[in-house]
């Protein structure tokens, strides 16, 4: 008799939920359309079924199923679309400021309230973000539309995983759509947006060495770093697929990052040419250098003539400085700083090399030598304190350089040897400043 107990109990139990389903049934079918207040329900008999062993996947547990897959599936379709919609909106406006706190800048939120969810949201209101956000995302410095993006997809997978769906083959469905959601909408971030804006603002940039790397860019490089991390929790897929989209959100972000890192170097380089071509002008045998050599001896017979100062190079030299220290403060990410680092100080040597070999069989002016020998100098040791390695440093590309400022150098200093002012490409020159 104990062993048919269970049995009994549960045949009572699926009766007295036939009854119920019976008024559940018109409850559910006279709320307004898309009206969310049912949800709670589901959860709480479907908290109950399928912890039980006797009720779990009955004829009452399947039932709830099949009343609600329409309103999940309806919600779903609802949320996705009310999602991308904010996004496309909020990235129209983004002022690609940072933002230390999310919870001071998320905007409506159209989730529902579900009473094992920590989240304030009724039916497409607005809310106040939870406690717990904060210690979430305190440490961010992306934008507000994309923190906001990646809470949306969070808050919603959290929701979907909360309802603990009993059928394995729908709940496979719904995180498998959720992912492939947060897939297309964090490449689209990345690809169509910050990408587009990082390209747009550094082509309005200046080319001088005015130049500061504004903010907004290092909130750009920020959003990828945010949207690397957020892949492994919103892409990740339990299973034989889970790297699918993970990782081809973990590609994109890597090809951006040196894209955009190309781009920025791109930019700072085109401020080292500016200063090469400055130099240029005293190139021997071009008519500046011999009006300018002319008019100096002329008049030194009367009257002491200045001599072109290291403003050029000091001028570089801080540009320079002031620009790894705001991408040092701003930017999260060690890893790509020292990639950018890398490939910043390696495109300066090369376009000095560059510049220095279209000029094999000239001697340099004094000028010249003084300022590329502050320039070459202040760049290897500032970018040595940044972090670059040693292999990077003394490549061959530096190596030419040091031979040939060494040689122009000698060379100088048996001519003009009062004019390089102490200046040398000795290393224990190490002169302040």
């Amino acid at each position: 008799a104990f062993a048919w107990w269970p049995d009994l109990m549960a045949e009572h139990a699926e009766t007295f939920f036939s009854l119920f389903a019976v008024d559940m049934d018109a409850t559910v079918e006279a709320q307004p359309q898309d009206s969310w207040d049912n949800f709670p329900l589901f959860q709480l008999l479907n908290n109950y079924l399928r912890n039980d062993p006797y009720l779990c996947n009955g004829k009452f547990h399947k039932h709830i199923q099949e009343i609600f897959i329409p309103l999940v599936v309806r919600y779903i379709d609802l949320m996705e679309s009310s999602i991308a919609q904010s996004i496309h909106k909020g990235f129209e406006q983004e002022t690609w400021q940072p933002v230390k706190s999310i919870t001071n800048n998320l905007p409506n939120v159209p989730l529902l309230k579900v009473p094992s969810l920590p989240l304030n949201l009724p039916q497409i209101p607005t809310f106040s973000a939870p406690s717990w956000m904060a210690s979430l995302y305190d440490s961010t410095n992306g934008s507000a539309t994309s923190e906001d993006l990646f809470w949306k997809l969070d808050a919603l997978q959290m929701f979907v995983y909360d309802l603990h769906w009993p059928e394995p083959e729908f709940a496979q469905h719904l995180e498998q759509r959720l992912k492939l959601m947060a897939s297309d909408m964090i490449e689209a971030c990345v690809k169509s947006r910050t990408k587009i804006a990082f390209e747009a603002k550094l082509q309005k940039a200046s080319k001088s060495t005015d130049f500061r790397i504004p903010p907004s860019i290092c909130t750009m490089f920020n959003v990828l770093v945010d949207a690397k991390k957020q892949c492994t929790k919103l892409c990740v897929l339990d299973g034989g697929q889970e790297q699918q989209y993970h990782s081809k959100i973990d590609d994109l972000t890597e090809e951006t990052f040196k894209e955009m890192i190309s781009l920025l170097v791109s930019k700072l380089i085109a401020v080292l040419e500016g200063i090469l071509s400055k130099l240029s002008r005293y190139d021997e045998g071009t008519l500046f250098s011999s009006i300018l050599s002319f008019t100096v001896k002329t008049a030194a017979k009367y009257v002491d003539v200045p001599k072109p100062g290291m403003d050029l190079a000091d001028t570089y030299i801080s540009f320079v400085r002031q620009n790894q220290d705001i991408l040092r403060d701003k930017v999260n990410e060690e890893v790509y700083i020292e990639k950018l680092f890398d490939q910043w100080y390696s495109s300066s040597m090369k376009v000095i090399c560059v510049w220095l070999t279209d000029r094999l069989d000239l001697q340099l002016h004094i000028y010249q030598l003084k300022t590329l020998i502050r320039i070459v100098k202040k760049t290897y040791r500032d970018f040595r304190l940044q972090g670059v390695l040693e292999g990077t440093l003394n490549n061959k590309t530096y190596e030419t350089i040091h031979n040939r400022l060494t040689v122009e150098e000698a060379t100088a200093s048996v001519t003009d040897g009062e004019e390089l002012e102490g200046i040398t490409m000795k290393d224990s020159d190490e002169e302040e400043g």
